[in-house]
């Protein structure tokens, strides 16, 4: 089962989620690197957001953007992905006019691949 995306610049990714097993690896590494991170997003609405806001995101922000961790966990994901139609390699975002597609491919093909695993977790802490 993929997913099919339409990025801002209008580029087409499609996702094919990891194998579990490899899936449950790059959830590990992600949480690992999440977990050095000093993250508060109280309060923010993200619909709305405010200059201050970004401000306020801006360590995390770098953080998260500064990460290998999290930039090797995506490119795990990449192998099962493709950008307009291409499977993604290390070439694929070499044009400057496809680097502005790479943070939202990151976050799409992480967030594909790590969200199943935490989607009843609020129901099994009873939180629903």
């Amino acid at each position: 089962m993929s997913e099919k995306i339409t990025l801002p610049s209008g580029a087409k990714l499609e996702i094919t989620p990891l194998p579990y097993c490899k899936a449950w690896a790059v959830t590990q590494r992600v949480t690992k690197a999440f977990e050095k991170i000093d993250l508060d997003i109280k309060g923010i609405d993200f619909k709305n957001i405010a200059i201050t806001d970004i401000v306020d995101l801006k360590s995390p922000l770098c953080a998260i953007l500064s990460s290998e961790e999290i930039i090797e966990a995506a490119k795990e994901c990449f192998s099962r992905c493709t950008y307009n139609g291409l499977k993604i390699n290390d070439e694929t975002f070499e044009p400057i006019t496809a680097r502005m597609d790479f943070l939202p491919c990151v976050f799409y093909a992480l967030r594909a691949n790590i969200s199943p695993f935490f989607a009843n977790l609020l129901t099994f802490f009873g939180k629903n």
